[in-house]
């Protein structure tokens, strides 16, 4: 085996570790935000009504 062949193993070894555990928390993150409750829901507050607030200056409809 080359000289520097067991660095290249080590870094890309542990590269797919810190990748893995990157990973894993970003899905756990991403898991965690979905099944909390959004700030608009706990407002009541629905996306798209129309009601005599909701307009936007500048926009017709």
């Amino acid at each position: 085996m080359d000289k520097y062949a067991v660095y290249v193993i080590v870094v890309y070894v542990v590269t797919l570790i810190l990748l893995g555990v990157y990973l894993s928390w970003l899905w756990l993150r991403l898991r965690a935000v979905r099944d909390e409750p959004s700030l608009n829901e706990q407002a009541g507050v629905t996306r798209g009504s129309s009601g005599p607030g909701s307009s936007r200056p500048g926009q017709r409809g």
